[in-house]
């Protein structure tokens, strides 16, 4: 005969059940995210609230994002660019090889017409073998540029002859501007040449004729028709038969720039070294920092 089971004992065993069950739900649940977390490498939401929060965070700031890109318009390395960006570069050039600004805008734009590529430091779109020409830097391809249209003298030139009355200040600046566009030259080691051979660029007679460097032809002085194409021929002799070819100490400069023969044997002159030495006291510590802003005001106008 089966015995009953009294109502204490089933109550008893229906809360030994709930406990249990609340046991493993909470207990059970605890260790698991113990164990999710404990890798450091990872960042898991701690409920569903928050894991909806920064799902919406992300879509605004993805919405922001594309605002932002809409906003900022893209730059166009091109033509216009660079005319825009290096305009008083331009200007100063066009003076400075006898060019109105205005005409020389027309003819860059014209020949972009020709080229759809275009290379930055080659504003001219000059060609070698139909490939266009690379140089180290925007202007030096821009005085290329010029230098070619005096070859083929497709835009009108106002070829001018003007003396320069000015003061060194000014010359040691166009030797400092022109010296950061030829990178090969010594600055410090031009400018006390300069000195040397101009009397610290004072010597009238040599500024009637534009020349601070005593260059000479069968003629004799060189003259140039302003002072900026002046320096700039210097700068450029300097960086092409000197430098260039590997002349880079004032003793193998001078055997060809100044030179004297000792027994038969070709050296550069001792006085033109001490000369060039001493301006070299004054201009080591030449920390003037030249810019075409600096320049621009400076150019004589016609």
């Amino acid at each position: 005969m089966k015995s009953k089971v009294s109502s204490p004992k089933i109550l008893n065993i229906v809360l030994c059940v709930v406990i249990l069950l609340i046991f493993v739900l909470t207990i059970g649940t605890r260790i698991n995210a113990e164990v999710l977390t404990d890798n450091t490498s990872e960042v898991i939401p701690l409920s569903i609230e928050i894991g909806y929060a920064y799902q919406d965070f992300d879509y605004k700031l993805l919405n922001q994002l594309e605002q932002s890109e809409d906003e900022i318009e893209p730059i166009v390395l091109d033509l216009n660019y660079y005319l825009n960006e290096y305009e008083m570069t331009i200007k100063f050039f066009a003076k400075t090889f006898d060019y109105n600004y205005d005409d020389i805008i027309q003819d860059l734009k014209e020949r972009e017409l020709d080229n759809p590529i275009f290379e930055y430091t080659n504003i001219g779109y000059l060609k070698e073998s139909d490939n266009l020409k690379t140089f180290p830097n925007f202007e030096y391809g821009l005085i290329k540029y010029f230098m070619n249209l005096n070859e083929i003298n497709t835009v009108q030139r106002n070829v001018i002859y003007k003396p320069y009355t000015g003061n060194a200040d000014y010359v040691e600046k166009l030797i400092g501007y022109y010296s950061t566009i030829y990178e090969n030259v010594d600055k410090t080691v031009l400018l006390s040449i300069g000195a040397a051979e101009s009397g610290y660029y004072k010597v009238k007679f040599m500024l009637k004729y534009n020349n601070v460097y005593g260059g000479m032809s069968k003629r004799g002085l060189i003259k140039h028709n302003n002072i900026e194409q002046g320096v700039l021929s210097y700068v450029r002799l300097m960086s092409s038969n000197y430098y260039g070819k590997g002349l880079t100490t004032l003793e193998s400069i001078g055997r060809v720039y100044c030179p004297v023969y000792i027994n038969g044997v070709k050296e550069a002159s001792g006085h033109w070294i001490n000369l060039v030495n001493s301006a070299k006291e004054k201009y080591t510590n030449y920390t003037d920092t030249i810019t075409i802003k600096s320049l621009i005001n400076n150019i004589e106008e016609v």
